[in-house]
C-alpha cells in the first residue's frame, strides 16, 4: 500500500478497534464492523489482516480477554459477572478462552495480581509475582513509534521484529525494549515505542528514531503470558503497589524488557516481559535494599 493510502487505512481501521474497545461484549458482526470502516466485508477482511497481522476475530477475542483481565486485576467481581460483561454466554466458556489465552485460570490470575500489591513495604518475595528494584544504566535506542491503541501494541511489536530481521539487526542487538512515555497531550494517554540497544555507531533508518533513555532507579515484575497481558499488569503495580510502597513515580518512561519474546506476539502465551516502572523515594521513605544492576 502507498503511505497515504496506509494512513487512511489506520484510521478506518483504528474506528474499529475504538468500537471494540467501548463496548467488547456487544455482538459485533464482520458485516457491522467493515461498515464501521466504509468497505465490504471482503475488502475489510483483507486490509485489517494486513495491518493488523491478524483477523478481526482474534482481535475481538483479545479485546475481550484483556478487558476480562482488567477486572479480575482491580477486584473482588466474581468472576461470571465478569464473563458477562466481556460478552461471554457462561463462566465456564470464559474460563476455558482465559485459560486458552494466559494458560491460568481466572482465578490464578486474580491471585497473582493480587500479590503484586502485597509485596509493598518489605519488598518480600512472593512467588511469580515478586517485585523488586532495580538499577538501569542510561541507555541509547534505536525506536519505532506505535500509532493505535494500546491494545494493538503487540501487532506493532510483532512487525518491528519483521523490521529487524529484515534489516540484520537482530544477531548485533544486546536489548529488545518497549518503551512507554505517559503524554497528557496525546490522544491516547500515552506515546510507545519499540526499541533496541545496537551498536553506538547505528545509523537511524527507516521509521526508527534514536532516543536516549536515561538510567535510574525502577520497581520490577516479571510477567509469564502473553504480551496482551503486559498493560493490566502495568496498571495493577501503578494502582496496587505502588501507593503502598515507599516510592513514587518518577517522569521517566516505562520499560518493557522482552527476556524471552514470544513467536507470536498476539498470543505469546510462553513469553517473558520484565516490566519496569521509574521510581524515586519519597521524602519519608525508609530504606529498601534489594537493588541490582542489568546491562
Amino acid at each position: 500500500m502507498r503511505t497515504s493510502t496506509n494512513h487512511r487505512y489506520l484510521e478506518r481501521i483504528e474506528r474499529v478497534i475504538d468500537a471494540l474497545l467501548a463496548a467488547p461484549a456487544d455482538a459485533h458482526s464482520v458485516e457491522s464492523l467493515a461498515a464501521l470502516a466504509h468497505m465490504s466485508e471482503y475488502h475489510f477482511h483483507r486490509v485489517f489482516r494486513a495491518l493488523m497481522g491478524e483477523t478481526v476475530q482474534t482481535t475481538m477475542r483479545r479485546v475481550r480477554l484483556v478487558f476480562a483481565a482488567d477486572r479480575l486485576a482491580a477486584g473482588a467481581e466474581s468472576v461470571a459477572r465478569i464473563a458477562n460483561a466481556a460478552g461471554y454466554e457462561s463462566p465456564q466458556a470464559f474460563a476455558r478462552a482465559f485459560r486458552s489465552y494466559t494458560r491460568s485460570t481466572p482465578g490464578e490470575f486474580r491471585r497473582r495480581h493480587r500479590h503484586v500489591s502485597a509485596t509493598a513495604h518489605h519488598c518480600s518475595s512472593v512467588g511469580d509475582a515478586d517485585i523488586d528494584l532495580v538499577d538501569e544504566p542510561a541507555r541509547e535506542v534505536l525506536a519505532w513509534r506505535h500509532d493505535g491503541p494500546i491494545v494493538t501494541i503487540p501487532c506493532s511489536v510483532r512487525r518491528f521484529w519483521q523490521w529487524q530481521l529484515r534489516r540484520a539487526l537482530l544477531p548485533r542487538v544486546r536489548r529488545t525494549l518497549g518503551v512507554v512515555y505517559p503524554d497528557a497531550n496525546d490522544p491516547r494517554g500515552f506515546r510507545y515505542f519499540a526499541a533496541v540497544v545496537a551498536d553506538a555507531g547505528d545509523r537511524v533508518i527507516d521509521d526508527a528514531t534514536r532516543l536516549a533513555l536515561p538510567g535510574g532507579r525502577y520497581a520490577r515484575y516479571v510477567l509469564r503470558g502473553p504480551a496482551s497481558m503486559i498493560a493490566p499488569a502495568f496498571r495493577a503495580m501503578q494502582r496496587d503497589w505502588l501507593p503502598r510502597s515507599d516510592f513514587a513515580l518518577d517522569d521517566r518512561p516505562l520499560l518493557e524488557r522482552y527476556v524471552e519474546p514470544c513467536s507470536d506476539c498476539t498470543r505469546g502465551e510462553e513469553a517473558i516481559t520484565e516490566l519496569l516502572i521509574p521510581i524515586r523515594a519519597r521524602s519519608t521513605a525508609k530504606p529498601c535494599n534489594r537493588g541490582a544492576t542489568n546491562d
